[in-house]
This record gives structure tokens, sequence and C-alpha cells, in this order.
């Protein structure tokens, strides 16, 4: 039996979850047939395809988790956008930071997004959507009450600018009781690119992000070999949330 056989996953999170294939030598990589013609081949987008899946695409290049308080920048998931995961979502994952890092104070960092508005890092008690963390429990706390019987998920960012993001997503992962996927590198999972991972060695780090990278160093977005390579245990770890 196939447990995401038919079922409905709500895929939200930035461009490492969309896709951001600009100057890949051998082109957006697309679909070409089936009920996915003409969408990328994201690892999203393969999980789907392969299981017959539904998608709720809630994944947007330069999205933010937390909305920045001075207003201005609203391409923030936890700006309404986690209120419109449809009621009757089966999975739920979450995959979010990177640009938070950038709109940081003091931050020099960027993928080519909108930087307007500072986003203060926060500690785990926030309960507010200005902050990073402040945002995650705001989002979080919704998704459980509303979204009771969802198999909610946490994909741990890599590609965030310090290691501060990605301990923060598994302190509130283990806060919530939610489980996460760590994709800078665990017991559980491979080191994709751009991990902040410090028990991984750095060239192992270094390696990981040239040959996971579109175009680098202007692109260094997951390539098409890193969104079919992360399909696979993504999807393992799916099954199992």
């Amino acid at each position: 039996m196939n447990p995401l056989y038919g079922k409905k996953w709500a895929v939200c999170g930035d461009s490492f979850t969309n896709g951001d294939f600009k100057g890949a030598p051998e082109g957006e990589p697309l679909f070409t047939k089936g009920a996915f013609a003409g969408k990328r081949k994201t690892y999203a987008n393969l999980i789907a395809e392969r299981n017959g899946m539904m998608l709720q695409h809630l994944a947007v290049g330069g999205m933010t988790m937390a909305t920045p308080r001075e207003g201005g920048f609203t391409n923030c998931f936890s700006g309404g956008l986690y209120r419109q995961i449809d009621a009757d979502a089966d999975y739920i994952t979450l995959c979010f930071g990177i640009n938070d890092s950038h709109h940081r104070p003091k931050s020099t960092g960027d993928d080519g997004e909108v930087k307007t508005g500072i986003i203060p890092f926060g500690n785990l008690d926030d309960t507010d959507t200005g902050s990073f963390c402040g945002a995650w429990n705001v989002v979080l706390s919704y998704l459980i009450e509303h979204h009771p019987f969802a198999h909610i998920g946490i994909l741990v960012s890599n590609g965030c600018e310090t290691d501060e993001y990605r301990r923060a997503e598994i302190a509130m992962a283990r806060k919530w009781g939610v489980p996460y996927l760590d994709l800078n590198g665990d017991e559980r999972c491979p080191v994709m690119g751009r991990s902040t991972n410090p028990a991984i060695l750095q060239s192992v780090r270094d390696f990981r992000t040239r040959v996971f990278a579109v175009n680098p160093p202007q692109n260094t977005h997951p390539n098409a070999k890193a969104h079919e390579y992360e399909s696979v245990f993504i999807e393992h770890w799916l099954r199992g949330l």
C-alpha cells in the first residue's frame, strides 16, 4: 500500500522548493508529458508525479517565514498565506529560512530577492510574526489547531546565512512535536548544498555546494540533479510522517 497515492500535499517554501534554474547550462528541467507536463522537475513535483499526488503549490522565490514589522514587504508566509492551506490537505511541509536570514539586520547576503524590511531573529518564545522565531510559533500553532489530522513536517533549510537558523528550526520542530528532516545533513539525511551544519566536514559541504548548484558561483540554487537526489530521501521521509 502506498500511503501517498492520491493524497493532497501543501508544499510551502521559497525558491529552493519552487525552483530557480536561471543560467542552468542544460536549461530549465521540465516534465514533457503526464499530469505535470510543462512544470519544473522540482523535488515536490517529482515526488507528486511518482505517487499520483495532488499539489497545493505555496512556494514562491524570495518568500520569508516572518513578516517585517515596518511593513512594505509582502512576500511572507506568515502574512496570511499559511491560512490559505486547503482544509483537506493530507500533508503539509514547510521549508523556509534562507530569505529570513537575508533580511536580518546587517545582512550582506542575498539570492537575488527583494530585501526590504528588517526581520530580527528573535527568540524561541516570541509570539508575533515580526521575528523569525515568532513567525514559526504563530504558524505552527495555527496549523496544528486547524489541520489536526494533516501530516505536518519541517524541511530544515540549507542555504541560510548562519547556522542559528538551522538550530532554531530544529528547536521549533521539537517544541511543537513536528517531525523534521535536516537538509544540512544529519543521521537521516545526506548533506545538500550550502549546508551550515558544523558537524559536517567543510570540504564535503563545499563539494556538495559546487556539484548541486545551478550555475556556481552566480546561481547556487539546487540544480536538476539536486532536486532529483533530494526527492528520493524526502519522499521516504514523507511516507513516515
